[in-house]
């Protein structure tokens, strides 16, 4: 069975980095906001920056099997239908994802983390340094990259 799930998602609202709640994501939007090829599948690549976005850098072999996990019918690929009850199951109820239009553009290698070329990138986009006490105090997990989550707190 998945994991407690794929993504390490905060249970309680007041934990998911204190967003003002603009706007929730429906699974649909966030299926199609990691379908880059627009091919109305996610390839492994695009499963693994999904992944990856919402987690800790996970290693390849587990991230295989979490795609096994979710890919029912075994075709190398994850279907909308086979994606939404997983993500609603894992994001009740989905993250406000306001930020991650700017978070997949400055993902230049699209593997779903931000390492500290792309990091360099948005401190030069925003025109300024980024503090690096802010960085390693958002970098929660401590592997020098940053994932969505704590890209929305490096960004508040």
């Amino acid at each position: 069975s998945l994991p407690p799930f794929l993504f390490a998602i905060p249970q309680s609202p007041g934990d998911i980095l204190q967003l003002q709640p603009i706007k929730r994501m429906s699974a649909r939007q966030l299926f199609d906001a990691f379908d880059a090829d627009k091919s109305g599948s996610l390839d492994k690549q695009e499963f693994a920056a999904l992944v990856r976005a919402f987690t800790s850098d996970q290693p390849d072999a587990k991230i295989a099997e979490l795609m096994k996990e979710v890919d029912k019918d075994g075709n190398g690929k994850i279907e909308f239908g086979e994606f939404e009850p997983v993500a609603n199951k894992t994001f009740a109820p989905l993250p406000d994802l306001k930020f991650l239009a700017d978070y997949r553009a400055l993902d230049t290698d699209g593997n779903g983390l931000l390492g500290k070329e792309e990091i360099a990138q948005l401190a030069t986009k925003l025109g300024k340094s980024v503090d690096p006490a802010k960085l390693a105090a958002a970098d929660k997990d401590g592997d020098g990259n940053l994932n969505y989550l704590e890209f929305v707190a490096l960004m508040q």
